[in-house]
């Protein structure tokens, strides 16, 4: 479900200049991000890894690469929402999968409670947001 959402002037976020970086630097970025997530349960870590992973992957292959990597976790509820800004101007879409992709925004869409795009002057923010399943494995800080 996307909707317009931007972290311009919203507390709590961290970031990571990701600008010149080319697919090679995935790992790094996911681990810098997997740092800053230490508060998490691993179930909800690992989907919010995925979602860093898929939005990275695709302001690489569409969008002439990342700029910025944006990452929010909040306890009470437990939640976290991964943004990545890039250059592009085309708006992202789920598409049918084929053999040559088609999954990875359709991956953030079954994880994410929401997630969407806020386009800007100089490029546009693809954001997602998921929350820790309570019944499944709660955050140790959340619960």
């Amino acid at each position: 479900m996307p909707v317009n959402w931007t972290t311009a002037d919203q507390p709590g976020w961290q970031t990571l200049d990701v600008a010149g970086t080319d697919p090679s630097g995935l790992a790094d970025a996911r681990m810098w991000a997997e740092s800053r997530m230490t508060a998490l349960g691993d179930l909800h870590r690992l989907d919010a890894l995925l979602i860093v992973g898929e939005l990275l992957d695709n302001a690489y292959l569409h969008a002439g690469g990342p700029v910025e990597l944006r990452l929010r976790c909040t306890c009470g509820p437990c939640e976290v929402t991964v943004a990545v800004a890039d250059v592009g101007t085309g708006e992202p879409r789920l598409r049918v999968p084929g053999r040559d992709g088609g999954r990875g925004l359709r991956v953030v869409d079954q994880l994410c409670l929401a997630w969407g795009v806020s386009h800007h002057d100089d490029g546009k923010l693809v954001w997602g947001r998921l929350r820790c399943a309570e019944t499944e494995e709660p955050c140790p800080r959340a619960s």
